[in-house]
C-alpha cells in the first residue's frame, strides 16, 4: 500500500520590518535562500511545495528569478496572521495529505530532517491527528511541523493570528518529538545580528 504523501506550506509573506526587508527576500552571503528551501522541502519527501507571498514579498523577489516552487500563492491580507497563510496554501492540498509547514526565516534547514518527520508520521502509521515536529538536545520545538490531514479543519476555521503552538497544546497526545541535529530546524533571522550569526555557520 502506498504512503500517503505529505505536501509543505513554506511561509514567506513575513514583512521582516526589523530585518528591513521581506522575508521572502532574505539571502545569505548573497545567495538568495528561499529556492534552497524549497530544494530542502522537495528532497526531503515534499510530494509540492506550496509557497505563500504577500504582494509586499512578491515585489521584493520579482528580480530574483524562480524560487521553484510547484504554486506561488499570494496572502492578500497576511499582517493578519501567520495561520492566514497556512489556510491559503492548505486550500490547495489534497485531503488526504499530511502538510510540512516552514517559515522561510529558517533558511538552513536540511533535507534529512524532513525525510525523518514524514518517515515518523508514516511509522505512527500516519495518524490523522498527528503533530510531528524536530527537537533539539535540549528539547526546544523546531520546525517544520508536520500536521496530520485531521486537522485541516480545525486550522481552516481559525482565526488567523492564532499561534501553531495552540495546536501542540490542544492535543498533547498527538505530538511526536523527532531528535534532530540540524542547526537549520531552530535558527530563524528576525535582524539584521541574526542573519550576520547564520552567515557565520555557513561553511566557507
Amino acid at each position: 500500500m502506498e504512503s500517503p504523501p505529505a505536501h509543505a506550506i513554506l511561509l514567506a509573506a513575513g514583512e521582516g520590518r526589523r530585518l528591513g526587508i521581506p522575508k521572502a527576500a532574505l539571502q545569505l552571503r548573497n545567495q538568495w535562500m528561499l529556492p534552497l528551501l524549497v530544494r530542502s522541502l522537495r528532497n526531503g519527501g515534499a510530494e509540492k511545495v506550496h509557497l505563500v507571498l504577500s504582494d509586499r514579498a512578491l515585489d521584493a523577489i520579482a528580480d530574483l528569478g524562480d524560487p521553484g516552487a510547484d504554486r506561488e500563492l499570494i496572502n492578500r491580507d497576511a499582517l493578519a496572521g501567520r495561520t492566514g497563510s497556512i489556510q491559503t496554501g492548505w486550500q490547495q492540498i489534497p485531503d488526504s495529505a499530511a502538510v510540512l509547514v516552514h517559515p522561510c526565516d529558517m533558511p538552513l534547514l536540511q533535507a534529512a530532517t524532513v525525510r525523518a518527520l514524514i518517515a515518523a508520521w508514516h511509522a505512527d502509521g500516519a495518524q490523522a491527528k498527528a503533530l510531528v515536529r524536530p527537537i533539539s538536545a535540549g528539547q526546544r520545538g523546531g520546525h517544520p511541523l508536520l500536521l496530520g490531514p485531521g486537522w485541516r479543519s480545525e486550522i481552516q476555521a481559525s482565526d488567523p493570528d492564532r499561534p501553531l503552538r495552540d495546536f501542540l497544546h490542544l492535543a498533547p497526545e498527538a505530538v511526536r518529538d523527532v531528535r534532530c541535529d540540524d542547526p537549520g530546524a531552530f535558527l530563524d533571522v528576525d535582524t539584521p545580528e541574526q542573519l550576520q550569526l547564520l552567515e557565520a555557520l555557513l561553511p566557507e
